[in-house]
């Protein structure tokens, strides 16, 4: 498959408004974000809510700093003092199933975007890019264009929902440069360990697989770095005719948990047959949960360019240098064990 040049992306980052801020950078998608622009540019600085965090291992203290969304006078403070103006909000609670405090759900995934957004909207900002999820369209998640109803089957959902309406008003009718992108199921290093392509991972090393679920449940696997490319590119292009819009980003791909067993068979080695489960999926989950990101393509020029295949084999040698000098155990948001599904 084709790719770009790598000094694409790097461009790209550069072209950026500075400083840059990224929201939520101890979580997955956040802690691979400011790696990436940090090794091209240096006035980024991600925001943690606690310290230590693994992911961030390396990371000078300068480019780091604590930020607790539901603190109005400290989210005020903090804007004064770091004047970001491309800002990355990869902020979320409520994506793990032992998430589920609703009230907190609501307060960081949608009043959180309100009072940052409202902070911003005083001081001026060249674009500010949201980590949305594909959970908006609820039950109506099989390949839904950005236009499709979206129907919240979960409190998280309907938090994020709310989120993408409040970006729909703040970029449409007041013109503020902001996007949101629906993200599918991202892959790729520094994922939680207990979540499913870790431990397919990390069992394949071995010459295993982990028991998995219904072999008829279908997702789209898209690979981090995939990711990171499109909130760039959300920044990079940012108009007023692009303001206040949504973007699904996934591959288009519908994977069955039974096609990723056999990819994982043939790259691995593995002689035995998958398991699957028979357990009750929890109630918000769905069998058929994929993208149409032909809008994305259309108007950020993005598209995923690794297959999943490539991804799980890099999946498979990150985690091979990761276990080799800690436990996978700690590096996980739960200490749970068993592969789960999430978008």
């Amino acid at each position: 498959m084709a790719r770009k040049p790598p000094d694409d992306l790097d461009s790209r980052i550069r072209r950026l408004v500075g400083p840059m801020l990224v929201i939520g950078a101890s979580g997955f998608i956040g802690a691979n974000l400011l790696r990436r622009c940090l090794a091209v540019r240096g006035d980024v600085i991600g925001t943690i809510l606690h310290h230590p965090a693994w992911r961030l291992e390396g990371i000078s203290a300068t480019n780091l700093a604590p930020l607790d969304l539901t603190d109005p006078a400290g989210v005020s403070s903090f804007l004064d003092r770091v004047a970001p103006q491309t800002v990355f909000d990869c902020s979320a609670y409520g994506a793990y199933s032992f998430q589920n405090d609703a009230e907190r759900i609501h307060l960081t995934n949608y009043m959180g975007p309100v009072r940052l957004l409202g902070e911003l909207e005083r001081r001026g900002l060249s674009a500010y890019v949201h980590a949305g999820s594909s959970s908006e369209y609820g039950l109506n998640a099989a390949g839904p264009d950005e236009a499709c109803p979206r129907v919240p089957n979960s409190h998280y959902a309907v938090s994020k929902s709310a989120a993408s309406e409040l970006i729909t008003f703040l970029g449409r009718v007041k013109g503020l440069p902001v996007v949101n992108l629906r993200l599918y199921s991202v892959y790729g290093p520094y994922e939680d360990s207990a979540r499913l392509i870790p431990t397919l991972a990390i069992r394949a090393l071995v010459h295993e697989l982990p028991p998995l679920v219904s072999p008829d449940t279908a997702r789209d696997f898209v690979h981090v770095d995939d990711v990171v490319c499109a909130f760039v590119a959300a920044a990079d292009r940012m108009s007023l005719q692009l303001a206040g819009d949504s973007f699904n980003i996934g591959t288009g791909r519908r994977l069955t948990i039974r096609e990723i067993a056999q990819i994982a068979r043939r790259l691995f080695a593995i002689r035995d047959e998958p398991i699957f489960t028979t357990m009750p999926p929890p109630p918000w989950d769905l069998e058929d949960w994929y993208a149409n990101p032909a809008r994305a393509e259309r108007l950020l020029g993005w598209k995923a360019e690794i297959d999943f295949e490539e991804g799980l084999a890099r999946s498979a040698e990150w985690w091979r240098h990761q276990i080799a000098r800690r436990p996978p155990e700690t590096m996980t948001e739960s200490g749970a064990a068993n592969p789960k599904i999430h978008s």
